[in-house]
C-alpha cells in the first residue's frame, strides 16, 4: 500500500537556491506537495553503476533496482531472489579413447545392482562422445573413488594438469592452441586467471602436453612462458551449483532472465578492477551453462563452499543490454530486475516506482540542497529519509523528530599481532585486556564505529557471538607478570632489564587511523608498555605487512559475503604467499579452516565457523575491533511499521520503505530450501 501525505510550506524561492523545479511553483512563495517517500542525498544524484556504488545511499538504491540470484534475508540467512532454489552436486568426468569404450564403461556401471548404485549417491551417467559424466548428489562424495575403481577396468585416459605463467599476448595463442584440430581432441579444459595465468587439462602426458605447447608458441613467434606440471589424475572432479530461476523472473521489457544473462554479467565484471564482493569465489568458475530453460548451472574448478554466498553480492544484468552498451557502460544506468525501477530523472531528482504496485508506491530522491539540510529545512519536515554528513550531523542529532538508524556494515578493522615478534599468547591477551574498546570507539570518525567481536562478518547465520575480552587492566598486569614482565620504579614493564616496546604500523595519510593508533598507544602506556606508532607509505605498509616487519598493525578489510577466512589464518598463507600477515601457523587451525571450506551444507556451516572462531580466540593472532557504522536518518512518524532496527545487520531501504504502514514489515522467512 502506498503511503501518501501532503506538505504545504511557504518559503522564499531564493532560500532554496533553486529555480524552475518541476514541483516548485516559480513565484515569491512556493507550495510543495509530494506523494510517496522523499529521500535527500548527501550530494549529487548517483551514477547508479551497480558495481561501483560511491556511497551507502547509492548502494541501497541499487539494491532496490537490481537483483542477485540469491540474497541474505532479514535474519541473515540465504534467501530467494531471482532464483527460487539451489542445489550442489558434483560431476566426475572420465575420458576414453573412443565413444565405444565410453559406452562400455557406462554399461559396466549399469550392470551393478540398483542397491549398490543407490549407495553411491549417483544421480545420473551421461555419455558425451568419448566421455562419461557422472553426476553425484554431494560435492566431495567419498564414493567417487569407489566408482572410479569400478571404471578402471575400462582404462579411462589419464589427465595432466599444466600451469602456464601469465605472459602478455599469450592468451589468444593459447586459446587458438586449444581449438586447433591437432590439439582440440586432447585439450579438455582451459582456464585463465585474472593475472593471465593459464591452466590446461590434457589427455596427453605432462611431458607431451608441455612439448606441444612449447612447439605451438614457438611456431607463432611467441615467447615461451614458464610451464609447470601440476598433477596427473584419472578423472575430473568438478563441483556444480544449480540455480532454478523463478518462473516469473524477467527484464523490464518482458524477456525472460536466463543463464546467458548470468554469464554475460560475470564476463563483463571480472576483467575490470572493480571492488566486487566475493570476487575470489567467482575466479573458480569453469563454465556457466543452461541444460534446460530456467536452470543456471555453474561448474567450478575446485571445491569451494563459500562460492554459494558470493552470489548474494552480484547484481545480474541483461546480456542484451550489456552487448548494446559495452562501449558506453556507465553513461546510462542499466535496467535491473529488482522490484523498483527508475520512472523519471532530471538534473536534481529521480523518481523510483515499485513495479506492479497498486496503488503506486514511489520514492523521490533529491540531490543535496543546502537549505533542506539546514536547521530550518530539517525542522520543516521536507524529507522522510536523509543521509547525514559530518557537517549536518550535529543539527540532525538535535532534531527530536528524527532517528538515526544503522545501515549494514561494509568493512571491519582489527588489530593484528605479528606472532613471531609478540610470541607469547599471554602477552597478546594482556594487551587485549588493557584496551577499553568502548572508549576507543570514540576515536573513530564521529564515534560512529560499532564494536565487533568476531573473526567473521556480523549479522550472518554462521556468525556466532563470542565474548570480547573485557577491559581489565589488573588482569592484564597479572598475565604480563606471568610472562615475566614487571613494572619497574618508573612504571614501565621490563623483563631481564629490557623494556616492553612495540611498533604499531599504520598506512600514512589516514588521519582517522592515526588518531586511533595514538589512542591505542596511550592505553598501553598506562599499562607500562611503550608503543611507537609508525606511519608507512602505502607500498611500504603492504610490504611490511607481508614480510612481518611490525609488532602490531591496524588492518582494515571489506566484509566478504561468505565464510572464507582461510587466506587470513592458514599456515600456507604466510610470508607473502597470502594474507596471513600475523604469521600464525597452527596445525589444528589449518584443519578447521579446511573443513569449513569443504562444508557445502549451510546448516552445518555455523558449527564449523564456531570451531574456527574458538581456535582463533585461543591463539589470539588478532583482536577484532570495529565495523563501520554508517547511519541513515528517518522520521519515525513516517514509518510506523518499522519497529526495532537490528544493529548487527542494519536496515536497508528494502526493509524501510514497506514500513510506511503498520502492516509493512511482515515477518516472513524467505529461506532458500535445498532439495532433499
Amino acid at each position: 500500500m502506498a503511503w501518501m501525505r501532503t506538505a504545504l510550506f511557504c518559503l522564499p524561492l531564493a532560500a532554496l537556491g533553486v529555480g524552475g523545479w518541476g514541483m516548485w511553483r516559480a513565484s515569491q512563495t512556493i507550495s510543495v506537495r509530494h506523494d510517496g517517500v522523499v529521500m535527500l542525498l548527501p550530494g549529487a544524484l548517483p551514477a547508479l553503476n551497480p558495481f561501483l556504488p560511491a556511497s551507502e545511499a547509492e548502494r541501497q538504491l541499487l539494491d532496490l533496482i537490481h537483483e542477485p540470484l540469491i540474497r541474505l534475508d532479514r535474519e541473515g540467512r540465504l534467501g530467494t531472489a531471482l532464483a527460487e532454489q539451489w542445489s550442489w552436486h558434483q560431476n566426475m568426468t572420465c575420458f576414453f579413447a573412443s565413444p565405444e569404450e565410453a559406452r562400455e564403461a557406462a554399461q559396466v556401471l549399469a550392470g551393478h545392482p540398483v542397491e549398490k548404485r543407490a549407495s553411491w549417491d549417483l544421480e545420473s551417467v551421461t555419455q558425451e562422445a568419448a566421455s562419461l559424466i557422472l553426476r553425484f548428489t554431494h560435492p566431495g562424495s567419498t564414493v567417487a573413488d569407489e566408482v572410479l575403481a569400478v571404471l578402471s577396468a575400462k582404462q579411462p585416459q589419464r589427465l595432466s594438469f599444466l600451469r602456464i605463467a601469465g605472459a602478455p599476448g599469450a592468451r589468444p595463442e593459447l586459446q587458438a592452441f586449444a581449438t586447433h584440430p591437432e590439439h582440440a581432441g586432447t585439450t579438455k579444459r582451459l582456464w585463465f586467471g585474472e593475472d593471465g595465468t593459464c591452466e590446461v587439462v590434457s589427455t596427453r602426458t605432462s611431458l607431451q602436453a608441455q612439448q606441444s605447447l612449447v612447439d605451438w608458441l614457438r611456431s607463432k613467434s611467441q615467447p615461451v612462458p614458464e610451464i609447470t606440471p601440476m598433477a596427473e589424475v584419472t578423472a575430473l572432479l568438478e563441483p556444480v551449483l544449480d540455480f532454478r530461476l523463478k518462473p516469473g523472473a524477467q527484464w523490464p521489457d518482458g524477456t525472460r532472465i536466463t543463464a546467458a544473462d548470468v554469464k554475460a554479467t560475470l564476463d563483463y565484471v571480472l576483467p575490470r578492477p572493480w571492488s566486487l564482493p566475493g570476487r575470489d569465489a567467482f575466479r573458480h568458475i569453469q563454465d556457466i551453462t543452461s541444460p534446460e530453460p530456467g536452470l543456471v548451472r555453474v561448474i567450478y574448478r575446485r571445491r569451494y563452499s563459500p562460492a554459494l554466498p558470493a552470489w548474494t553480492a552480484l547484481p545480474i544484468l541483461s546480456s542484451a543490454w550489456l552487448k548494446q552498451h559495452e562501449a558506453d557502460f556507465g553513461k546510462d544506468a542499466p535496467p535491473g530486475a529488482g522490484a523498483w525501477h527508475i520512472a523519471h530523472q532530471d538534473d536534481s531528482r529521480l523518481w523510483l516506482e515499485k513495479r506492479a504496485a497498486k496503488p503506486a508506491e514511489r520514492l523521490q530522491v533529491l540531490a543535496a540542497i543546502p537549505f533542506l539540510q539546514s536547521r530550518v529545512g530539517i525542522a520543516m519536515g521536507c524529507f522522510d529519509i536523509l543521509w547525514p554528513t559530518r557537517e549536518n550531523h550535529p543539527v540532525l542529532k538535535a532534531e527530536r523528530s528524527l532517528s538515526f538508524l544503522p545501515t549494514p556494515p561494509r568493512s571491519s578493522l582489527m588489530l593484528v599481532w605479528q606472532t613471531s615478534a609478540v610470541s607469547d599468547a599471554d602477552v597478546r591477551t594482556a594487551l587485549s585486556l588493557g584496551l577499553d574498546r568502548e572508549a576507543l570507539r570514540q576515536e573513530m570518525p564521529d564515534g560512529q564505529a560499532r564494536l565487533h567481536d568476531s573473526f567473521f562478518p556480523p549479522g550472518r547465520w554462521f556468525s556466532g557471538l563470542k565474548e570480547s575480552p573485557p577491559y581489565d587492566p589488573k588482569a592484564a598486569e597479572r598475565l604480563l607478570a606471568k610472562a615475566g614482565w614487571l613494572r619497574d620504579v618508573s612504571g614501565r614493564m621490563k623483563k631481564s632489564g629490557a623494556s616492553l616496546e612495540l611498533r604499531l604500523i599504520i598506512p600514512s595519510g589516514n588521519v582517522d587511523r592515526l588518531r586511533l593508533a595514538n589512542a591505542l598507544a596511550q592505553s598501553w602506556d598506562r599499562l607500562g608498555v611503550t608503543v611507537k606508532v609508525i606511519e608507512a607509505a602505502t607500498d611500504n605498509y603492504v610490504t611490511d605487512l607481508q614480510q612481518g616487519r611490525f609488532d602490531m598493525a591496524l588492518v582494515g578489510a571489506e566484509l566478504s559475503p561468505g565464510w572464507d577466512v582461510l587466506p587470513l589464518w592458514h599456515s600456507t598463507q604466510t610470508f607473502g604467499r597470502g594474507l596471513n600477515v600475523s604469521g600464525i601457523a597452527d596445525a589444528k587451525l589449518d584443519l578447521l579452516l579446511e573443513a569449513l571450506l569443504s562444508e557445502f551444507d549451510p546448516e552445518q556451516v555455523p558449527k564449523r565457523a564456531s570451531a574456527v572462531e574458538s581456535r582463533l580466540t585461543d591463539l589470539r593472532p588478532a583482536l577484532p575491533l570495529f565495523t563501520d557504522a554508517a547511519n541513515v536518518v528517518v522520521r519515525p512518524a513516517c514509518f510506523p511499521g518499522l519497529g526495532d532496527a537490528d544493529t548487527a545487520r542494519g536496515i536497508t531501504l528494502r526493509e524501510l520503505l514497506p514500513a510506511t504502514n503498520l502492516q509493512g514489515r511482515p515477518r516472513i522467512k524467505l529461506e532458500m530450501i535445498a532439495p532433499e
